[in-house]
């Protein structure tokens, strides 16, 4: 089992955005000392709050972070692949951060989950898988083969040398940001990771996932040279404290912040169902789930959405997602303010993640 730290920028009261980006490169040195394996930012556009300051540039983040950084492997989480983010510059940053970083880039990729994103930049939200799947051929050509070309609906590229080449051959590993049992599919036919969202809809749709992706990669069908095979499992918060009330104290504010985001009336999820039908699995978020958004408790209990709590409670909650056949975790410990912050990725390193090893080695 793998784990992550994924950051977006989620400030506590009082914290401005200059201060906050300082905070989350120093979490992330902290990360990489207490055993994490990989660090994370997601690709956001204009969310404009005072308690979150976006990642808009997550490449440019994470060359600074390789900076500071030896053994981290570094992930865009994920890397927008549309129109207005031309694939053979997304391949060219990933480039330069694996010949920066020394080999430890990661290349997540998504269609966007924000219906203001698409709307800004003038997407059709009905096309945006077309779009992913032809930029993310783009990208592929372009790492892994000299020259590359391409012609396709949206893109028409003469041969070319991608400059400067990867360290990682064939190419960096690349995800995708799932949230339905069919993305999952797609993903392990391609051949790429697979990072499981919207688990807020239960244990059930979470195990759908995973089997829609184990049963496809099984048999892929790859883009490239190289298959990456790993299912990653995303709790969009996270937090370890000694006890349960201490834990819930300290990680209530921003999360709760950022379940109303998601699934308060016309919200992210209200947004994404009625602008695609792709999006019609979102409709398996139970009224009850909505209701009760605000009883932090009772949606950590229902879902690993949330996965909050002690130390023993989240290694139980991480096998159980083991034996689902996730080999990453991916946690957003963020928004606490850095103290707690730090602590949390301290009591994980200390506590949780040696003993979801030992406990793989023994089985």
């Amino acid at each position: 089992m793998r784990f992550g730290l994924l950051q977006e920028g989620l400030c506590d009261p009082g914290t401005d955005g200059h201060t906050r980006y300082r905070e989350m490169v120093e979490e992330a040195v902290l990360a990489e000392a207490s055993g994490f394996d990989f660090y994370a930012n997601s690709e956001q556009h204009f969310i404009v709050s005072e308690d979150i300051v976006s990642v808009s540039a997550p490449e440019v983040f994470l060359t600074y972070v390789a900076a500071r950084t030896t053994r981290l492997r570094l992930r865009t989480a994920s890397t927008v692949l549309l129109e207005f983010n031309n694939p053979v510059r997304v391949a060219e940053r990933v480039a330069t951060l694996d010949v920066l970083s020394n080999g430890r880039a990661e290349l997540g990729t998504a269609r966007s989950n924000n219906v203001g994103t698409l709307e800004a930049f003038g997407i059709d939200p009905t096309t945006t898988r077309a779009q992913w799947t032809e930029s993310l051929q783009v990208v592929i050509a372009c790492l892994t083969s000299d020259p590359f070309e391409h012609s396709g609906e949206r893109w028409t590229i003469p041969p070319r040398t991608l400059s400067p080449p990867c360290l990682q051959q064939p190419h960096p590993p690349v995800y995708v940001s799932a949230s339905g049992p069919e993305t999952h599919a797609i993903a392990g036919r391609l051949g790429i990771g697979a990072m499981t969202g919207a688990s807020i809809i239960g244990w059930q749709h979470v195990e759908d996932c995973a089997r829609a992706y184990k049963e496809a990669v099984a048999d892929p069908e790859p883009l490239g040279p190289a298959v990456n095979d790993a299912l990653c499992f995303a709790a969009l918060g996270a937090h370890c404290a000694p006890t349960a009330e201490q834990a819930f104290d300290q990680a209530r504010r921003p999360a709760i912040a950022f379940l109303r985001r998601m699934l308060g009336p016309g919200a992210m999820y209200d947004s994404l169902r009625t602008a695609s039908p792709d999006y019609g699995y979102l409709q398996g978020v139970s009224e009850e789930t909505r209701e009760r958004m605000d009883d932090l408790e009772y949606i950590v209990s229902v879902a690993p959405y949330m996965s909050i709590g002690t130390p023993e409670f989240l290694i139980d909650r991480f096998r159980r997602l083991e034996a689902l056949g996730y080999d990453e975790l991916l946690l957003r410990i963020d928004g606490m303010g850095h103290e707690v912050n730090c602590r949390s990725i301290e009591s994980f390193g200390r506590e949780v993640i040696p003993a979801c090893r030992a406990g793989a080695a023994a089985g």
